[in-house]
C-alpha cells in the first residue's frame, strides 16, 4: 500500500514535525506501506509544477509578499498546488491513501475534497491546538484551525491524534481515530551508562526554545537556587534562541544575569549525533508546561526522547502527561504550577538520591520502548490505515 502525506512544510528544514513523519516511514515499511512525503523547497524546478524524488514530492516554497502573513500564506499557496496537482500525483504514484500532516482548513479541504474524488481515504495527523491571541489572529492561524475543528475533520475518514483530549474531540464528531503519542527509534541508546559519576557536576539538560510555553524563565531561576546554595550543578541549553524579537529580548535581558555563568551553558543548533551525546550526558532532563489547552492537546515528540536516554525526567503535572506516567516511576512530577523553587528541590532530591533517580530513568526508558516503539506504533497505524482502505475498497 502507498501512502502520501501531504504537507505544506519545507523538506529540507529539520524540525519535529519531519521527524514525525519519518518515524512514519521507518516503523510502516515492514508492513508492507510505503510513504511519500510532499511539501515544499526552493528547489528551481525548471518550469515543472511538482518534481519526484525518491519517495518525496517537491513543490515550489510560498515566497513571503506584504499582503499574506507566512503561516496563512504558505497553507493558502500549499492548498492551491494540491488542488491543482493532486489527482496528477495520486495516479503517478498509485497512492491508496493520504494522511494530512497539517490543523489548517487551508490545506485539509482542498486535499480532502481531491481524495475523495479519487476514491482513496484521507485522514490526519496533528496536534497543536493554538491559543487566542492577537498575533494568532492576525497570521490566520486560529481562523484555520477554528474552521478545521467545526468543518474540516468532519471531511475526514479519520484521525491520527497525540493526546487524549483529541481522541474525545473525534469521538465527539464520530470519527474513527487511534492515539499515537510519539515515536522513538529502534536500537538507539542499546548499551547506555546510566551510572552517575560522582566527581563531575551534576548535569541538568533542557532541550527547546525560549517560548512562554517552555517557561525557561522558571528553569533558570530554579538553576540559580541550586547555585546559591552552594549546588555543584550545571545546565546545558540545546536549541537555536534568540529566533524572534521576543526571544531576543528577552536573552537581552539574560545576559547580565546569566551568560557569563560558566555553568550554564548554551549550545546553538547542535546536529543529531551531538544531541544524542548531550542528552545522554545528562542527569537529569526538564520539560514544563503550563496547565491550558495548548498543552492538554500536545504531546512534545522530545518527551520519548529523553525518556529513552534512561535518565530521570522532571516534568509537569499537567494533562497528557498526567494520563501516561506515575509520580516517581516512569517520571519526576512537579506540580502544575511549575514553582521554581520546586523544581529546585526536585533538581536537588534526584542529585541526593542517585538510586532514585536511576530507578526513574530506567523505568522511564522501559516505558518508552514499549508503548512508543516502532513495533508498537507500527502495528497500530498499519492495522488502522489498512482497515481504511478496505472500507474505502467496498465503495469502488
Amino acid at each position: 500500500m502507498n501512502i502520501l502525506i501531504c504537507t505544506s512544510m519545507d523538506l529540507n528544514f529539520p524540525c519535529a514535525a519531519l521527524n514525525r513523519i519519518n518515524h512514519y516511514k521507518e516503523s510502516l515499511s515492514k508492513y508492507g506501506i510505503n510513504i511519500f512525503l510532499s511539501g515544499s523547497n526552493d528547489l528551481d524546478l525548471e518550469g515543472k509544477r511538482y518534481e519526484i524524488k525518491g519517495n518525496k514530492v517537491f513543490f515550489r516554497k510560498f515566497k513571503r509578499n506584504f499582503f499574506l502573513r507566512e503561516a496563512f500564506g504558505s497553507n493558502w499557496h500549499a492548498g492551491k498546488f494540491y488542488k491543482q496537482n493532486l489527482s496528477s500525483i495520486i495516479k503517478e504514484l498509485d497512492i491508496n491513501g493520504i494522511i494530512i500532516y497539517s490543523m489548517y482548513s487551508t490545506l485539509l479541504e482542498p486535499i480532502t475534497m481531491i481524495a475523495k474524488k479519487e476514491g482513496i481515504f484521507v485522514v490526519n495527523d496533528g496536534g497543536e491546538k493554538y491559543s487566542v491571541n492577537l498575533q494568532n489572529i492576525l497570521n490566520g492561524i486560529n481562523y484555520m484551525q477554528y474552521r478545521a475543528i467545526f468543518y474540516s475533520f468532519k471531511k475526514l475518514d479519520g484521525l491520527i491524534l497525540c493526546s487524549p483530549r483529541w481522541q474525545k474531540y473525534a469521538a465527539s464528531i464520530r470519527k474513527k481515530s487511534i492515539l499515537v503519542p510519539s515515536f522513538i527509534s529502534p536500537n538507539k541508546n542499546t548499551n547506555l551508562n546510566t551510572n552517575h559519576n560522582l566527581n563531575k557536576k551534576f548535569r541538568i539538560v533542557f532541550m527547546g526554545s525560549f517560548l512562554p510555553r517552555e517557561m525557561p524563565k522558571r528553569i533558570l531561576k530554579a538553576f540559580l537556587i541550586c547555585k546559591s546554595q552552594g549546588y555543584d550543578f550545571e545546565l546545558i541549553v540545546i536549541g537555536r534562541q534568540g529566533n524572534n524579537l521576543s526571544q531576543k529580548l528577552y536573552l537581552g535581558g539574560l545576559k547580565k544575569k546569566l551568560i557569563k555563568n560558566k555553568d550554564l551553558i548554551f549550545t546553538g543548533f547542535v546536529s543529531n549525533e551531538e544531541k544524542d551525546k548531550l542528552l545522554k550526558s545528562a542527569d537529569c532532563l526538564v520539560i514544563l508546561r503550563p496547565p491550558c489547552k495548548e498543552t492538554f492537546h500536545l504531546f512534545p515528540t522530545r518527551l520519548p526522547e529523553y525518556l529513552n536516554t534512561g535518565k530521570a525526567v522532571i516534568i509537569s503535572n499537567v494533562e497528557p502527561f498526567s494520563l501516561f506516567f506515575n509520580h516517581k516511576k516512569e517520571v519526576f512530577f512537579i506540580s502544575k504550577k511549575n514553582k521554581s523553587r520546586e523544581l529546585a528541590n526536585a533538581f536537588i532530591e534526584l542529585y541526593s538520591k542517585r538510586n532514585l533517580s536511576k530507578y526513574i530513568g530506567s523505568s522511564g526508558r522501559k516505558y518508552a520502548n514499549k508503548f512508543f516503539s516502532y513495533k508498537y506504533l507500527g502495528e497500530k497505524v498499519s492495522s488502522f490505515l489498512y482497515q481504511l482502505d478496505d472500507l474505502k475498497a467496498k465503495f469502488r
